[in-house]
C-alpha cells in the first residue's frame, strides 16, 4: 500500500470513528443565582431542591468546604467546577460554583466569608 493510500485510509477511519462517537449534549443548566429558578426547582424537583438547600446551608456554615471534595462525597455531585482565580468583588467576595446532580447542571455563587478583607480608610 502506498503512503498516500495509507494516509487516506487512516483519515477515513479516523473520521468515521469520530462521527460515530459523537459527544452527547451537555445537561441543562439551572442558574440558582436567579431566585425564580430556585422557586421553580422547588416545584419541579423537590429532591434536588432539598439537596441544594443542604448544600447552601453547609457552605454558609463553612465556605472552605467548596475547596475540597465535600460536594462529591456528601452529595454525589459530579463535574464540580469552582472559579478559583475569579472572585466577585463584593463584600464578602463570591465565587461561581458549578456541579451536576443526576442529569442536571447547577450554577450558583458561593459567598466566601472566609476570604473577606475589611475595608480600610485611606489617609
Amino acid at each position: 500500500m502506498s503512503m498516500r493510500r495509507w494516509i487516506l485510509t487512516f483519515a477515513a477511519v479516523t473520521m468515521t470513528s469520530l462521527a460515530g462517537g459523537a459527544v452527547a449534549d451537555p445537561p441543562p443548566t439551572v442558574d440558582l443565582r436567579d431566585a425564580a429558578a430556585l422557586q421553580q426547582l422547588r416545584d419541579r424537583n423537590p429532591a434536588h431542591f432539598a439537596t441544594i438547600q443542604r448544600i447552601l446551608a453547609g457552605l454558609a456554615e463553612d465556605p472552605e468546604r467548596v475547596e475540597g471534595d465535600w460536594l462529591r462525597t456528601t452529595f454525589d455531585a459530579r463535574d464540580v467546577e469552582l472559579s478559583r482565580l475569579l472572585l466577585k468583588t463584593s463584600h464578602p467576595p463570591r465565587q461561581q460554583l458549578r456541579f451536576t446532580l443526576d442529569d442536571t447542571r447547577y450554577a450558583l455563587h458561593v459567598v466566601r466569608s472566609d476570604l473577606g478583607a475589611e475595608p480600610q480608610v485611606l489617609r
